[in-house]
């Protein structure tokens, strides 16, 4: 069974969304709630069911998730973590 941790990545998998990367900021049942920082804010989540969304392990994050979440600015913090990861899918696919 998958453990979706608080401040992993995930790709949406289906619906208007599909192919976005979101933060997982929150966790009910079989719902995550999805952030990206920009139209999905920290306060006001995404949720979507567990099956919709393709997980993205990144133990980075989710160790620094706690700071996150007490920062001034968490929005700001979710658009860089999720350009950073852009670019370095972007680099891998160069390479």
């Amino acid at each position: 069974m998958l453990q979706y941790k608080l401040g992993y990545f995930a790709t949406s998998l289906c619906g208007h969304d599909k192919g976005k990367r979101y933060m997982i900021v929150g966790e009910r049942g079989e719902m995550v709630g999805l952030c990206d920082g920009r139209r999905k804010l920290f306060a006001s989540p995404k949720w979507k069911k567990k099956k919709h969304i393709q997980m993205i392990r990144s133990e980075t994050m989710a160790e620094a998730f706690s700071g996150l979440a007490g920062s001034e600015d968490p929005d700001r913090r979710i658009r860089e973590a999720i350009a950073g990861l852009e670019r370095q899918k972007e680099k891998k696919q160069e390479d």
